[in-house]
């Protein structure tokens, strides 16, 4: 592996991370978790929790929100910038998985499916574009490309070998 592309991988990485705890900061600025009540009585107790369990359910959304936003715009970004696009893609995913952690903390059980639901869906979603989409074109444009270059021959040869391999392990394997 060359040290550029070892250098790419990791700083894709923590671009993923700093991107999560850039998001995490940020809601936790602008919807700060309750206050623990500081004379400790049983309705204050009960509504401390009510609260909590609220708050959560509004975290895990609003996480769940913006993972997707995340997600998206690493979409967006041209194959040129592939490991900005790979960070983002790796910051929105460590922003589902912190959506998906803090609505496991929350006591209602609908909301946390339909969260669970959303980020499977847009977990699926996402990575059909990104993977599956823009794959087809590019290895379509590999071979025509291979084709027009007269590589045939050294297609060919290499499709052979693979069956003469297919063949003996067939072989192997019924015997």
């Amino acid at each position: 592996m060359k040290a550029n592309a070892a250098l790419q991988i990791i700083f894709a990485f923590f671009l993923g991370l700093v991107v999560v705890a850039f998001v995490g900061i940020a809601v936790n600025t602008f919807y700060p978790r309750p206050e623990y009540p500081n004379p400790t009585t049983p309705a204050a107790e009960t509504a401390y929790q009510d609260a909590s369990d609220q708050w959560y359910l509004i975290t895990s959304i609003i996480l769940l929100i913006c993972a997707t936003a995340i997600l998206a715009i690493s979409l967006f970004l041209p194959e040129k910038q592939g490991v900005l696009s790979n960070g983002l893609l790796l910051g929105g995913i460590f922003t589902m998985l912190y959506a998906v952690g803090v609505s496991f903390s929350a006591e209602t059980s609908y909301v946390r499916l339909a969260v669970m639901a959303v980020a499977l869906a847009v977990t699926i979603g996402i990575g059909y574009l990104k993977f599956v989409r823009r794959r087809g074109p590019a290895v379509a444009a590999a071979a025509t490309s291979e084709l027009a270059s007269g590589q045939v021959g050294e297609l060919d040869a290499r499709l052979s070998a693979v069956e003469h391999k297919l063949d003996a392990l067939g072989r192997a394997l019924d015997g």
